[in-house]
């Protein structure tokens, strides 16, 4: 038995309080090594006498489930209810001739004596209610779209025309406004949204606004706090919404805070609300307009995001910055009645202020949702006390390069079974799942204009559990390469790929349909193509891409049968092998009638 590949960590992603009265616990083992793993588990303080007088602890043995793999691993999968929410509890494996039992001392022989001795066991000590990962109940049935206000829309159509075949940047803006994007809300509906991700619209100087000057207004380019309470009105009342992307890593240079202490120096009561390291605190030359002009290779005297001298880093640990930031929390939750806040670069925040962030949304909107910025694998921050969910980037690497064929299909059935294994079920359900946004170039680029795997890509998405999200655009044919190419005005009706406007709500319209469907667990099926199955009561759902080149595949007997085909609604009949074109898919219904 390889020792080596066992692992199990109590209180972790391996086990887990997935609800009130259930436990989820994992085990990873080696592959193929163990048909039949058990859980062995009860109560620590349950025990029975014998006749002999002795008492032995009160136990009992179910059977887990191979739930997924990789090319290196297995993970085993059991959901218990402990009958007083709490529980002792070791891995039964069998060997070639001997028992096994993997627990908190490691592995040793079955034994009668072990089942005594209840040190050998991991402990989940409690399953406290409190203690729950609660993410807001709508949240799951979203489907996002992420709005570039300055790009989407103008309220005067015709200033951002002027733009249409032009090349952007970041210093002009374009006229996008929110009386602008509620004009577009029938058009949010009809394509199947009902969430929508603003990113920054507060006071700033530049057009991407991440260098907030005043965190309780709206920026005038933008419009005025009544096209804003309006706006929330109208996508309210479609049944959508709306997050607000909360900059509270930095500030923006000209924040009154920041310029106080460029003046003032050490005798700024702000000083210590950023970290300075040395006065005077500006050592480079300013612009005729105030704006930093700082030459290459120049060690600033304060930290900033990304060593830009335009975005201070705020100490949040400052009691003024803590107050104040959490009155913008509070304020535009409560006066403007928004749905919660994307927090920019959150994985640089600390872990203490993104628990008040999180009590404080709550405190003002109990259905509130608190979305983070996080590119990689973001347990520590999902516990259930700081983010509810994460902007999920690791299954965006995985699409990007299955259907760029950088990646096999046992390569990408390796990442995405690594994801779910390591990501809490509860986590995975609200993670807010991409292909594209402000911070990288656009799917239609990145795929080099090839419409059919743009297709492949969005179906791939819509297909995992986790709520989708579309950069605005992305839906009909936007171009666009790294910023501020991707930034670009939203195309105008007669310029957008009608097409992929209709893939893309069929893809949403099938994903409402079979919102339970979508949540199971992916059945890989092994092949050179991407075949996976999805079931639930009498449905399967039977997908096939092929991102390269045409092919014929044989597929098993447990996929037989006669499909509906839920892109064209034509019934297929699927025995033997299928032939799957290049950079095409199959995304096929059986419904079991008896």
């Amino acid at each position: 038995m390889d020792i080596h590949a066992l692992y199990h960590r109590p209180k972790s992603e391996y086990a887990y309080a997935y609800d009130a009265k259930t436990l989820h616990i994992l085990l990873r083992t080696k592959k193929d090594e163990h048909q039949k793993v058990y859980l062995r588990y009860g109560d620590p303080f349950m025990w029975e006498k014998q006749n002999h007088g002795l008492s032995t602890w009160v136990f009992q043995e179910v059977s887990m489930t191979k739930r997924y793999h990789t090319e290196i691993y297995d993970y085993f999968f059991v959901a218990i209810k402990p009958d007083f929410l709490r529980t002792k509890y070791a891995f039964i494996l069998d060997g070639e001739h001997q028992r096994y039992l993997y627990g908190a001392r490691g592995l040793s022989k079955v034994t009668e004596h072990d089942q005594n001795d209840l040190s050998l066991y991991f402990n989940f000590p409690y399953l406290h209610t409190e203690d729950l990962h609660q993410t807001p109940s709508w949240v799951k049935d979203r489907i996002w779209y992420q709005i570039f206000p300055d790009r989407f829309q103008s309220s005067d159509h015709s200033v951002m025309q002027t733009w249409m075949t032009k090349l952007v940047n970041n210093k002009d803006h374009l006229g996008g406004n929110i009386k602008g994007i509620t004009q577009k809300l029938a058009y949010l509906d009809d394509l199947g949204i009902n969430g929508i991700y603003l990113t920054p619209i507060f006071t700033s100087p530049s057009v991407h606004k991440y260098d907030t000057t005043d965190y309780l207004s709206i920026d005038p380019h933008f419009g005025t706090s009544d096209d804003f309470k309006n706006f929330i009105k109208e996508a309210h009342a479609y049944g959508i919404k709306v997050i607000l992307d909360g900059v509270f890593n930095h500030c923006g240079f000209f924040h009154p805070f920041f310029q106080d202490v460029i003046k003032r120096g050490e005798q700024s009561i702000y000083k210590d609300c950023f970290y300075i390291e040395s006065f005077p605190v500006i050592n480079f030359p300013l612009s005729d307009e105030g704006k930093p002009q700082m030459k290459p290779g120049t060690k600033l005297n304060y930290q900033t995001f990304a060593f830009q001298p335009s975005m201070p880093k705020w100490n949040t640990a400052h009691p003024l910055v803590e107050s104040y930031l959490l009155d913008v929390i509070r304020h535009w939750i409560e006066v403007y009645d928004i749905d919660g806040w994307r927090l920019d670069v959150s994985n640089e925040l600390s872990h203490d202020f993104l628990r008040k962030i999180k009590s404080t949304a709550r405190q003002a909107k109990k259905e509130s949702f608190i979305l983070g910025e996080n590119w990689d694998q973001s347990l520590p921050w999902l516990l259930g006390d700081q983010l509810d969910s994460v902007m999920n980037y690791e299954l965006s690497y995985a699409i990007w390069h299955f259907v760029n064929q950088e990646i096999s299909s046992k390569q990408m059935i390796n990442q995405i079974n690594t994801l779910y294994a390591t990501t809490p079920d509860h986590v995975m359900n609200h993670m807010f799942n991409l292909i594209g946004s402000h911070d990288t170039i656009r799917i239609k680029n990145r795929f080099q204009q090839n419409h059919k795997k743009v297709e492949i890509a969005f179906l791939l998405m819509m297909l995992n559990r986790g709520t989708p999200m579309i950069y605005y655009g992305d839906e009909c044919g936007l171009p666009g390469e790294k910023d501020p190419d991707n930034r670009r005005p939203m195309l105008s009706e007669e310029h957008m790929d009608k097409q992929l406007i209709h893939h893309i709500k069929l893809l949403i319209k099938m994903r409402k349909t079979y919102k339970e469907l979508i949540e199971q667990d992916f059945n890989f099926i092994k092949s050179d193509l991407l075949i996976f199955t999805k079931s639930k009561n009498n449905q399967t759902l039977l997908c096939l891409i092929n991102p390269s080149h045409q092919t014929s595949i044989k597929l098993p007997e447990t996929v037989y049968g006669t499909y509906r085909n839920l892109l064209d609604n034509e019934l297929i009949e699927i025995r033997d092998t299928i032939k799957v074109d290049e950079n095409s898919y199959f995304l096929l219904l059986k419904e079991d009638k008896s």
